[in-house]
């Protein structure tokens, strides 16, 4: 009986080893569909994200050349089929009032170029781009000093687009006929005033410089190339410095060369009778030896110049100071819509549309197909995009100013909140530049009233977009 016994308990034992060993696979290890798991989970991961399949309509805004813009939007449609692209043409000058209009009306472009950045800010009309901008590889490639624009409260509110070149056209034919020898390109501050004041001939109407918009701006410029700590009109980032003796030399020099009629100031009665013309821009007449200027002309002023026989032009860099060449250059911004239904999407045209290598790459051919020269510069440093633009540059100095771009000081007026009001306040109230022309007033003895003033309305403008 016991035997029998011990047999059935070795016959249900090795009823169960037999069961175990079917249910594990025979030699297969028990545990191989978990192991196979992660792999199914990465194929899944690896699938395109669904923006790149659905069908998608995307509306965009812009004041770029339409042909240019138009040929963009269809290399864009190539790129990504799924999505269709609409120039939004309600969208024109005044152009923050006409976004002004479409956001009331809850209809805004899902990408739109902006002229200020604070205005869209503060009204909730653009979508933080912090997420996308962090894990997209190619913002590394932005140059440090343009990637800190925008950002507000730690968030990125808006992207630069392209950089324009603030320099100096320099006629190299007036300066040859007053035997002065052409500067090298790393020039400085104290070059650029010797030679404006030994061309000068006022009672000829022959000037030594000339600014854009009729100011030299010596005051935003000098500053930052003589004390590295500043940026853009003595601002830090966080304060103005205008009792900085930098800001007040500036000031005082830009004054002395109106007073001594080495800048260009040409009336409309003078202009008529010089050049038969009202209108007449006296650097592009070949009576100006330096315009600073941005390099938005540099497609036009030399070419026009040199077939009128006005004068061979060169553009050179801002010359520098005691920090060195710190070159300022203009930014524009464009902005994701807070509203978009597609914001992978949406940002992916923006990149195209200002900043990416393949929006760049294919911005230089369409270039070179409408005969296009370029006039603005990349924001971030794609060796590939910069190969093609070095092939193009004609301007010896221009090509010495693109090399001086990673140490360039950005402005911020498109994006500082607070500023434009402050020169509400400056000059149409209080009428500070004026006074200070006519000599009722002197920069130093308002310096520090002026610099109060500023960081109060910046620092207020700036603590309600950080709210």
């Amino acid at each position: 009986m016991r035997n029998r016994k011990m047999f059935i308990v070795s016959l249900v034992l090795l009823l169960v080893v037999s069961v175990l060993a079917a249910c594990s696979g025979g030699n297969t290890p028990a545990n191989e569909g978990a192991a196979q798991q992660p792999a199914t989970e990465t194929k899944e991961q690896e699938k395109e994200p669904s923006w790149k399949d659905e069908k998608i309509t995307l509306k965009f805004a812009s004041w770029e050349d339409k042909s240019l813009e138009a040929k963009l939007l269809e290399a864009f449609t190539e790129k990504y089929p799924n999505i269709t692209v609409v120039k939004d043409e309600t969208i024109n000058w005044p152009w923050t009032d006409a976004l002004t209009a479409a956001a009331s009306a809850g209809n805004l472009p899902d990408v739109f170029w902006l002229e200020n950045v604070p205005v869209g800010v503060e009204n909730e009309w653009l979508l933080d781009l912090t997420p996308y901008w962090d894990a997209d590889e190619e913002t590394q490639a932005i140059y440090s000093n343009v990637s800190k624009q925008a950002v507000y409260g730690g968030k990125r509110m808006a992207s630069p687009t392209f950089q324009f070149i603030m320099g100096v056209y320099l006629n190299k034919t007036l300066l040859e006929k007053n035997n002065i020898p052409l500067p090298s390109y790393d020039w400085k501050i104290t070059d650029m005033i010797d030679i404006a004041k030994k061309v000068s001939n006022p009672s000829e109407h022959i000037y030594g410089i000339g600014g854009p918009w009729g100011n030299l701006s010596f005051d935003e410029h000098w500053p930052m190339a003589n004390v590295e700590s500043l940026g853009y009109n003595t601002f830090d980032g966080e304060k103005f410095h205008f009792t900085d003796q930098q800001w007040i030399d500036g000031y005082n020099q830009k004054i002395e060369l109106r007073n001594l009629k080495v800048e260009e100031r040409m009336t409309k009665e003078e202009k008529i009778k010089v050049f038969g013309d009202e209108g007449a821009w006296p650097l592009q007449k070949g009576h100006v030896a330096m315009g600073i200027d941005g390099s938005w002309n540099m497609e036009s002023l030399p070419a026009e110049m040199e077939k009128s026989g006005a004068g061979l032009m060169d553009f050179y860099p801002y010359p520098g100071g005691d920090a060195g060449q710190r070159m300022p250059v203009v930014l524009d911004y464009i902005g994701v819509s807070s509203t978009t239904e597609h914001p992978e999407a949406a940002y992916e045209l923006m990149k195209f549309m200002s900043w990416s290598k393949d929006g760049w790459l294919k911005r230089l051919e369409m270039y070179k197909e409408l005969g296009v020269s370029v006039d603005k510069f990349p924001i971030a440093d794609f060796p590939e995009v910069w190969a093609v633009i070095d092939g193009e540059i004609k301007l010896e100095g221009m090509k010495a100013a693109l090399k001086l771009l990673d140490n360039a000081v950005p402005d911020y007026n498109k994006t500082l909140p607070g500023f434009r009001e402050y020169n509400v306040w400056a000059n149409d109230e209080q009428k500070i530049a004026e006074k200070f022309t006519n000599g009722e007033l002197k920069p130093a003895d308002k310096a520090k009233e002026l610099e109060d003033k500023a960081n109060e309305f910046v620092s207020k403008a700036m603590e309600r977009l950080n709210q």
